[in-house]
């Protein structure tokens, strides 16, 4: 099925199965004072077609069998597409088969359920995590309230509606936008208008009206996209804990931790009690009174409890900079006689963030340390909102495998908790925007109460995330007046001390693309931005494989509709135009579908290095547009939706490391850039020019230091005269003897013409693989060998299940689209998950520009002989 790109995504079907009737599992178990009510019963149905009202669908009993099973957590159109009522809109031209006015509607979301009995004093509270755009909730026969925005949380007492230790029956009615849009198509020819009348609805997941890198969602993403619980408490809650840091830099061997909470009594009795906290294994506690129906704040500091001043921390550090390193904390309310009546627990980071804007440029320092912030912006996560932690998960470690450090959350788009985890575990800190698209592309919101309700409620949801930098009020422009001056209240009372900046391309910050391929010198001269630049980028082909499945065979070449449709345009932003240019006069043009992608990935690795490494010279902080897709598409991405990277993928990993060597084209100068490496003494630097036959014409060393936060110019560039049409820039860079970053070009005496490499015989590559299995994890080392007197271009590795021959995803790959020269070695490890080879031995296949042969060298063995086996290499 296409719409599951990398197995993660199981529809209802593939759970429950085809036929019969469809069993009703039960909810998850009540966990830690929780229970899951996402895997309960769910039903759906369109609310034109339903008869009665709230009161009548919350009660048990009622017949729902004839509606349609619901995934929840899950979109209307998802759960519709997961029974096999839709062709799959992510394929092919399959978009235009979805009807807009059908889920274009308020829909209703039901199930039953056994409620825990409660014991005396004890309260139960329904928690909604996200619905879109408005929803109005019943619990047993009885409305319990509303929800309204896409990124507004629910939070019900319905302890006075519970049947204790019986059935229930929830039921909610999920209200569509009152402003949707209208439809919009992609042509080949012509990309359209973004965005729309539906930033009117804002807060609302703007970006599904249609944007250059996303189709209409038919019916905007309406329905219960995130998860449903049901807590149980004592009479007294915990609520808004809020964890703070303090270290007095330069001295980072203690860390001042302070704690904010607030604590309410439900109940009319007075409660005493005790709070106890835990920060790894430091605890700490204080005794707590609270009138009857009271609130009461709390700030504990090292003043009053000294458990709180945390000697030698492990503190939280961006990728590249340290460990992320997380400390376990929980906050346990104890009351006299009646036991723990609350808890709360999340994973806490210690850091320090503090910011500068001198010479009108923000700076952001981590623990004392200059952030560079380079990465990407997220446009969303998934076009139908079906990411979950464990996808969140795969897609971020991709960033933090290309030594990236930041994501902006454009618009806000992404709103699951798990990507923030997934952020806080892996190290890459977050610009998190607010709901408002340049003003070009979407009218300001028309509910100013509606929207500082969700930032509120977002702010309380984000803060305690290590991994939080910043906060934007618009997307390339202003917000209202009312708006910036309700964001910039909220932020001082809920988050004070963080950055906030009100437009996310001036000022401060930088952006505007450009986002078509340009030069490689461009980025090097103009395109070297003097503060933190927001926004830039390029088209991005993925792989054959992806290609195909992503459109029909008749729908790959030439290139037509199905391009258009999938963000490939000939004009707008992306200029297609521009991309096919390049790769007919660059390269010398293709004659099928498989020939241009493989010429693409030239295309993608050489600009989207060329972007990072441009930045070298003033080293302030780039964010691609974008380095992750929502669906299937061909513009701007790092990796595609099967979670396939692309050579792009591995140019900005090469380009982003800590400590790295470089070609400057517009300068000829060998540069060694050092971003998070600390102080290094003793480098070799090493440039050599190798003509078309893999021959060295030149070369040239140079010793050097390099301090963070700096480049150095170590050697300048010669040409002989002999050179051929196409030569190669081949750099290494050494410590002690052992090479810290490397880099390869292509160079044109001819700038930008390599059609010279289409003339490059078939190289004959030797390949063997040791594999082994570590726990969870399949490492495998693959060892090449180009036994061919010429070049070999663009070698990639490319996992798949020995059986089936289908590629593993995700996976992670310490390099890969490398180049090997005549007689040259070279080492590559490939790691995957167990759980992705869905019970299939992993073997590695080699392909490359022009690897024509590929043959097994030899067996190596594994630490494990039982797990041993050499991949079979093969073209």
């Amino acid at each position: 099925r296409p719409s599951s790109p990398h197995g993660y995504i199981l529809s209802e079907l593939e759970v429950y199965g085809r036929g019969g009737p469809v069993p009703k599992p039960a909810p998850s178990p009540l966990a830690g004072g929780e229970l899951n009510l996402a895997r309960g019963a769910w039903r759906l149905q369109r609310d034109s077609l339903v008869g009665g009202d709230g009161e009548t669908l919350s009660k048990p009993g009622y017949r729902d069998d004839a509606w349609t099973i619901a995934t929840v957590p899950g979109t209307v159109l998802s759960s519709y597409l997961n029974i096999g009522a839709l062709p799959d809109p992510n394929y092919g031209d399959n978009q235009l088969m979805v009807s807009d006015s059908f889920f274009y509607s308020d829909f209703w979301y039901r199930t039953e359920f056994d409620a825990p009995s409660l014991r005396r004093g004890q309260r139960a509270w329904l928690n909604f995590a996200g619905i879109n755009w408005k929803a109005q909730v019943y619990v047993s026969g009885r409305s319990v309230g509303r929800i309204e925005g896409g990124f507004m949380r629910g939070r019900f007492d319905v302890t006075e509606h519970l049947v204790s230790g019986g059935q229930n029956a929830l039921a909610v009615r999920v209200e569509k936008n009152d402003t949707p849009g209208s439809v919009k198509q992609k042509t080949f020819e012509a990309v359209g208008k973004n965005g729309g009348a539906l930033g009117v609805d804002n807060p609302t997941f703007h970006a599904s009206i249609g944007w250059d890198w996303i189709p209409t969602i038919r019916g905007r993403n309406t329905g219960l996209w995130d998860s449903v619980t049901l807590a149980l408490t004592g009479p007294v809650t915990i609520e808004r804990p809020f964890v703070t840091t303090r270290i007095p830099l330069p001295d980072a061997s203690v860390a001042d931790v302070t704690i904010e909470v607030t604590l309410i009594n439900h109940a009319a009795e007075r409660a005493t009690g005790t709070l106890r906290g835990k920060l790894g294994e430091h605890s700490f506690q204080t005794h707590v009174s609270l009138d009857g129906m009271a609130k009461q704040t709390l700030k504990l500091s090292p003043s009053t409890h000294p458990a709180l001043r945390v000697r030698n921390p492990k503190l939280w550090w961006p990728n590249g900079y340290g460990e992320p390193h997380l400390y376990d904390f929980t906050l346990t309310l104890d009351l006299d006689g009646f036991g723990v009546s609350d808890t709360k627990k999340f994973p806490v980071g210690l850091r320090q963030v503090s910011y500068s804007e001198e010479g009108e440029a923000l700076r952001i320092r981590v623990n004392g340390r200059r952030l560079v912030p380079r990465g990407g912006n997220w446009g969303f996560s998934e076009s139908m909102l079906r990411y979950r932690s464990r996808e969140f998960d795969a897609a971020v470690r991709y960033h933090r495998e290309m030594n990236f450090t930041m994501i902006r959350n454009w618009v806000g788009q992404t709103g699951s908790d798990e990507f923030y985890d997934a952020c806080d575990r892996h190290g890459v800190m977050v610009w998190q925007d607010f709901w408002l698209a340049n003003p070009w592309d979407g009218p300001d919101p028309k509910d100013d109460a509606l929207f500082l309700s969700n930032a509120r409620d977002s702010i309380l949801r984000l803060r305690n995330h290590p991994c939080m930098a910043l906060y934007c009020g618009r997307n390339e422009g202003e917000p209202p007046p009312q708006l910036e001056a309700g964001i910039i209240r909220a932020l001082a009372e809920l988050h004070p001390g963080i950055q906030y900046i009100p437009n996310s391309a001036e000022g401060v910050v930088s952006g505007h693309g450009p986002y078509m391929a340009m030069p490689r010198t461009f980025y090097f001269t103009e395109g070297s931005a003097r503060n933190l630049h927001s926004e830039m980028g390029m088209p991005n082909i993925p792989t054959i494989d992806s290609v195909r499945a992503m459109m029909p065979e008749a729908a790959r070449w030439p290139q037509g509709l199905d391009w258009g449709l999938h963000d490939f345009c000939l004009d707008g932003a992306q200029n297609g135009s521009e991309y096919r240019r390049i790769i007919e006069y660059n390269y010398g043009g293709a004659h099928s579908v498989d020939e241009w992608v493989s010429l693409a990935q030239f295309v993608n690795y050489d600009g989207y290095r060329a972007m990072f490494e441009g930045q070298s010279k003033h080293r302030m902080g780039l964010l691609l547009w974008m380095s992750h897709p929502c669906w299937p598409s061909f513009v701007w991405q790092t990796y595609d939706y099967y979670l396939e990277p692309t050579a792009a993928y591995f140019g900005c990993k090469k380009a982003c490391e800590p400590l790295h060597v470089q070609w400057n084209p517009a300068t000829d100068d060998v540069e060694v850039v050092n971003i998070s490496a600390g102080s290094v003494h003793g480098l070799m630097a090493q440039a050599q020019i190798l003509n078309m036959d893999g021959r060295t014409k030149w070369q040239k060393t140079a010793s050097l230091n390099s301090a963070e936060d700096s480049v150095e110019t170590c050697i300048r560039m010669e040409y002989p005269a002999d050179l051929s049409s196409v030569h190669f820039v081949k750099l290494a860079l050494s410590l002690r003897g052992r090479v810290v970053s490397n880099n390869f070009y292509l160079r044109g005496r001819q700038e930008g013409n390599y059609r010279a490499i289409r003339e490059l015989a078939k190289a004959s590559l030797q390949a063997s693989t040791r594999r082994e299995l570590r726990g969870a994890e399949w490492r495998l080392t693959t060892e090449l060998y180009n036994a061919s007197p010429f070049p070999a271009l663009m070698v990639r590795l490319k996992p798949v299940r020995e059986r089936t021959g289908d590629r593993i995803l995700p996976a992670i790959f310490s390099d890969n689209y490398v180049a090997l020269m005549p007689g040259e070695r070279a080492e590559l490890q490939t790691r995957l998950f167990n759980a992705d080879t869905r019970g299939e031995n992993p073997r590695i296949v080699v392909e490359g520009f022009n690897a024509g042969r590929v043959t097994e060298e030899s067996t190596a063995e594994s630490e494990n002989p039982a797990q041993a086996v050499t991949a079979a290499a093969s073209c």
